[in-house]
């Protein structure tokens, strides 16, 4: 991952669970995942957690009895998620935080029984370093689960087509911090292949492709009924194959081989 980027996620860190941990979409996006992670697994399992942030999974499944050894390489980041580790009683073995990049994976270690990436970390990283260097250490058949950023996603798509404002997602780097942050949005197909063969995959779905992107969330505070309506309607509809790929973020599901 470039310094830049690494340093604009670090400056970040001092407002990130002010800013998206309290964001009404945020919200929603994240106990999708976390449903899915509480599926995935069980108690005792020892998972990696890539780009975690500021810890609000980690913390959410080692809570559960889940091992977790998860990775930022942004210092604040991993900073914040210690301290709020420690203020829940959390820590090692069963809860470990470390500065590491995701192309660094090989390094946590071997032996583990699934991994997952939530929130775009892996639209900043090498897909192909990180799909070798986590197959080198993943047991075979743990379970998988990756949220990353999609191109298109259908809400942004047409409000610039009936006002003509903003540009396709896949055209535009994010600003983090105040800094352009390099990005890439790979296709489902793109996203699989570049991973590598390691990995055979179960599902597609998309969050926020009927809820609008967190960029709207004043908009959702303004209209909490329909904001519900449509986390309904998306609920029902995430996985349908007209759909799933048009999320603002794709949630890819499936196991190493």
């Amino acid at each position: 991952m470039q310094a830049a980027t690494v340093a604009a996620f670090d400056a970040e860190s001092a407002v990130y669970d002010e800013g998206f941990g309290r964001n009404p979409v945020g919200r929603v996006f994240r106990a999708v995942v976390q449903e899915r992670l509480a599926a995935l697994f069980a108690p005792g399992t020892r998972v990696l957690d890539i780009g975690c942030g500021t810890g609000e999974d980690a913390l959410f499944l080692a809570g559960r009895g889940v091992s977790v050894h998860a990775f930022d390489p942004a210092p604040g980041m991993v900073a914040r998620a210690r301290a709020k580790a420690l203020a829940r009683g959390l820590g090692p073995p069963r809860l470990v935080f470390e500065e590491r990049a995701a192309e660094e994976v090989a390094g946590c270690g071997a032996g583990f029984g699934g991994a997952y990436s939530d929130f775009g970390a892996l639209n900043c990283a090498d897909l192909p370093a990180v799909g070798l260097g986590l197959a080198a250490i993943l047991e075979p058949g743990a379970p998988v689960l990756f949220s990353v950023m999609g191109a298109h996603p259908l809400p942004a798509t047409i409000v610039s087509a009936l006002t003509g404002r903003g540009r396709p997602r896949g055209d535009q780097s994010p600003r983090v911090a105040g800094r352009d942050v390099p990005t890439r949005y790979p296709a489902p197909t793109s996203f699989r292949r570049l991973l590598g063969p390691a990995y055979a995959w179960r599902s597609l779905a998309a969050l926020g492709v009927f809820v609008p992107d967190p960029n709207f969330a004043s908009w959702t505070e303004r209209h909490p009924r329909l904001f519900r309506g449509l986390a309904a309607l998306e609920a029902r509809a995430r996985a349908w194959p007209m759909l799933r790929a048009l999320g603002d973020h794709l949630v890819f599901e499936g196991v190493r081989r």
